[in-house]
Order: structure tokens, then sequence, then C-alpha cells
């Protein structure tokens, strides 16, 4: 009985040693222990060597198993004229920024182009980008 106690002691007193050996160490879990780490020596970056980071040669970036694709006579794509603009016509225009004018059609162009009549230098509007168009009498 004495053995069982004087070895039950024997490990308590040894438990008691170990975790007191923890103490200021860092732990995986949470449990006992003061959080506290002590580190002990210098680092000095000055003497890392130099990090040269610089890229050497050509970059080569690829996609694996992809077939080669090549697109090819490929038919141009023309905006057809606005078909109730007519020569010599007045229409109200409202730009995307919200803004109005009023305008004479002088000349149609491709692509929704048109000159508009007035005074001064020649004036080319795309009308495909208006907002809006309302035909004026």
């Amino acid at each position: 009985m004495r053995t069982k106690v004087g070895a039950g002691v024997l490990m308590a007193v040894a438990a008691l040693c170990w975790a007191r050996s923890t103490d200021g160490q860092v732990q995986s879990v949470p449990g006992p222990g003061s959080g506290i780490v002590t580190v002990q020596g210098t680092v000095d970056i000055r003497t890392l060597p130099p990090i040269s980071a610089n890229q050497r040669g050509d970059w080569k970036v690829s996609l694996a198993n992809v077939p080669d694709v090549r697109v090819v006579n490929t038919p141009t794509v023309m905006v057809s004229p606005l078909a109730f603009l007519k020569v010599r016509g007045r229409y109200g225009v409202t730009w995307p920024a919200g803004d109005t004018e009023t305008i004479e059609v002088a000349e149609f162009g491709s692509g929704g182009w048109v000159r508009a009549a007035g005074q001064g230098r020649r004036r080319w509007l795309n009308l495909a980008t208006a907002k809006a168009i309302e035909e004026i009498p």
C-alpha cells in the first residue's frame, strides 16, 4: 500500500514539474499556460542574401488539350441607316447623357452617321448612339 501511495505521489510531483516546465511555451491546443513566449537570439535582415525577383525569359502560359481555333472569312457588319430619317428632315435627338438638340439631316453616311445641316463647319453625328430620336414637324 505504501508503494502505491509513494508511486502516486511521485507521479503527481512529476506531473507538476512537467506542467511548470511548459509555462511560457506555445501550445497547439488551449490549456493552462501563461501564453507568454520567450524568444532568444538576434534577427538581422542585413545579413540575408539579396532577393532577385526579376523575370528572366519569356512568359509562357498555355492551356493543355485545347484545339487550335481560327476564325476566318467573317462578314463585315454594318449598321443600316435608320429607315425613318429623311434628308432635310428635322429631328429632336436625346443623347445618352440626357442633353437634347434639334438637328436637320443634310446627308446620310454609313453606320448610323448623318451630317447635320447648319452654318459653320461640317458636323457629323452618330445617331446609332442616341437615346431617342423624335421627328419635329
